[in-house]
């Protein structure tokens, strides 16, 4: 069995106010061309396919377009839905898309649902689990005791009966291993404490696990766990990250897992300088038509004195500016915005919360004194049980 997964599609997507619809519709077309290029029997698209619960119409025509293709091509579709999805809206008309080997699970009704394919080794079962919280299990096993998502979802795998065959699970949630949190992003939702992680072994028993939640590809644990990442970088974090779509291959042994490359339209990229080298740098790339000058960048300007009307200066060579920040002599390392380790937030203190907070707003950190203000206000708030 070959298949292709990838996940966080986020169509309707906007960064610093910049629609990225045309560069998703480019990037499902390269999906759509990986998937018959390389043979798929199939595409998992594990959760968040849309940037908010009621997604644009101009969102909801581009995944109507691409699923109509998929169906043509003959590719089955195997979809859940993610925490920026409606799962009710999602699988809108989900009966009638099971008859074109579309298949979506929005929300769990108190059941996995598994969607048996085969080859010429034998059945292999694909089940289903869209986005859940312990809220949505309670219901369907009032004896059990469901305090956190670990409980939830340990719950929901232990009522799954497992025939014949290979098995592979499509899930979105926060998957650690042993208490390692995975590598994160800007664009992806912080979340403070341990409720919301599901250790990687709860998993044990599938041939494969295709996640979605995190925009890094990255594998969990040493089992067949794996997270895609999205096939686009949805914050500057990610410039760095090679994105792309994972080539499953499960037959004869355990499974075969490449990341293969996806083209984008425009890349993401971090420069920093002075306002009349980076003017010089993006005209010398005009009159050479440097496609590179397009990229959706983050401009870090380092001049010491004041810069007049820097926006649209810089906008006059690098149409696609995004962000633009200032360097004036402070130390660089807290313009490092690279991953952010989980584990790390777990154990953060408020005050240091919010200096992050700020920081990824403003672009600079906090002065010495409003440090000191945030962090008796911390105490205070701590002290009074709030």
């Amino acid at each position: 069995m070959r298949f292709i997964h990838t996940a966080d599609l986020h169509l309707g997507k906007r960064v610093y106010e910049f629609s990225l619809i045309r560069d998703q519709e480019a990037v499902l077309a390269a999906i759509l061309d990986l998937c018959l290029r390389e043979g798929a029997q199939a595409l998992i698209l594990a959760g968040d396919i849309y940037d908010k619960s009621v997604p644009a119409v101009e969102a909801i025509l581009l995944l109507e377009s691409f699923l109509l293709d998929l169906s043509e091509a003959g590719i089955t579709v195997l979809m859940v839905a993610g925490n920026h999805d409606s799962g009710e809206r999602l699988s809108f008309g989900g009966s009638f898309m099971k008859s074109h080997k579309i298949h979506i699970a929005g929300v769990y009704e108190g059941q996995v649902e598994a969607v048996p394919l085969e080859d010429e080794e034998g059945p292999v079962t694909f089940h289903l689990l869209p986005f859940i919280r312990p809220s949505d299990v309670r219901r369907f096993f009032p004896e059990a005791s469901i305090q956190s998502v670990s409980d939830a979802v340990e719950t929901v795998l232990s009522s799954i009966e497992k025939g014949p065959g290979r098995h592979v699970l499509l899930a979105h949630q926060f998957v650690t291993a042993g208490g390692r949190s995975p590598l994160r992003s800007e664009s992806e939702l912080l979340q403070v404490g341990t409720v919301d992680e599901v250790d990687e072994s709860i998993f044990s028993g599938f041939d494969y696990v295709a996640l979605g939640h995190l925009h890094g590809f990255q594998r969990i644990g040493e089992g067949p766990v794996y997270y895609s990442g999205s096939p686009l970088p949805y914050s500057f974090s990610e410039a760095h990250h090679t994105k792309g779509a994972l080539l499953v291959d499960l037959a004869g042994g355990p499974a075969r897992v490449r990341q293969l490359p996806l083209p984008a339209l425009h890349a993401m990229r971090r420069i920093r300088g002075e306002m009349a080298e980076l003017l010089a740098e993006g005209r010398n790339m005009e009159n050479k038509e440097d496609p590179a000058r397009l990229d959706y960048l983050e401009i870090t300007l380092t001049d010491e004195g004041a810069v007049a009307d820097p926006m649209n200066r810089l906008r006059s060579v690098y149409p696609n500016i995004m962000r633009l920040l200032f360097s004036r002599g402070e130390s660089d390392s807290w313009e490092q915005d690279t991953l952010i380790m989980g584990e790390d937030l777990s154990v953060m203190e408020p005050a240091e919360l919010f200096s992050g907070f700020f920081l990824e707003q403003t672009g600079r950190p906090l002065t010495g004194r409003q440090s000191q203000v945030v962090g008796e206000v911390a105490r205070e708030t701590e002290g009074a049980g709030v």
